[in-house]
């Protein structure tokens, strides 16, 4: 099979969903991220564009909220955005939605933390005790509409847990539900694992979506990221899925997409 490569919707140029869409198919791209204008409103225009192009909406993003912010409310509105994502993925044949549990808690350090009750437990233990209970709601919600929850491991300077691949299996078969998935990034994978082919194959079976970009976070092959070995050992746990680029562009974005797109189907054929 052959590399299918997504964008996600932010980096293709185009003033509308269908501009990108068709600019995404021109630059060589099977499928699209959405992030902004993952809506109600906007699926319409989604629907038509990939009926238009070929391009699939491949995943959605969750707006709003904490799934272990310290306030219930908050923590509700994480998990109705959750759902609505997961929604709007199955009705277009998407993939599901991808969820980094902790990069809210970190990234917006203003939102209150569960509070330390050790010796009963520890606001880590109580923090990770949350996001199980919380991912077998969405991952149950999930299988219901026909999607994925995919749990995403990222740095330590963006998420406190989970931040490597072993980690974020271990989340995902504590919640023990078939619709409940992780995800490897390789600018994140190039900060925490020491191996990165052998955390992918520890991980195998559970992999449901990849995310590439060079060691800098800009478009693969502008850096010293050598993506190959990690890509054999993708072929080697027989991984189906999409690649989807997720960096910034230097330069005229349609040439560097293309490049890109070229580069990375290279690659893949020498891994």
């Amino acid at each position: 099979m052959g590399m299918k490569l997504a964008l996600r919707e932010g980096m293709v140029p185009g003033e509308s969903i269908g501009a990108k869409f068709e600019n995404a198919r021109k630059l060589g791209y099977d499928g699209i991220e959405i992030t902004t204008s993952s809506t109600r409103e906007a699926l319409p225009e989604i629907k038509a564009a990939q009926e238009a192009t070929g391009v699939r909406a491949v995943l959605f993003s969750a707006h709003g909220g904490a799934l272990a912010d310290a306030r219930r409310e908050e923590r509700e509105k994480a998990i109705q955005a959750h759902c609505l994502a997961l929604e709007l993925a199955a009705e277009v044949g998407g993939v599901g939605v991808i969820s980094p549990p902790l990069i809210t808690m970190k990234m917006q350090p203003d939102r209150p933390r569960i509070p330390d009750l050790w010796p009963l437990a520890t606001r880590e233990e109580l923090e990770r005790q949350l996001l199980v209970k919380q991912y077998q709601r969405l991952a149950a919600y999930a299988g219901e509409v026909g999607a994925y929850i995919i749990i995403e491991p990222l740095n330590r300077y963006e998420q406190w847990w989970p931040c490597t691949l072993a980690q974020a299996v271990e989340l995902c078969q504590q919640v023990n539900h078939p619709h409940c998935r992780m995800m490897a990034d390789f600018f994140h994978m190039n900060i925490e694992e020491a191996d990165i082919p052998a955390a992918i194959r520890a991980a195998a079976g559970w992999i449901l979506h990849v995310h590439v970009a060079d060691n800098h976070r800009q478009t693969p092959g502008r850096g010293s990221l050598d993506l190959r070995p990690g890509f054999r050992a993708l072929k080697d746990i027989g991984y189906e899925g999409f690649f989807g680029v997720e960096c910034s562009v230097p330069g005229d974005k349609m040439e560097e997409l293309r490049r890109t797109a070229d580069y990375l189907r290279q690659l893949y054929e020498e891994a």
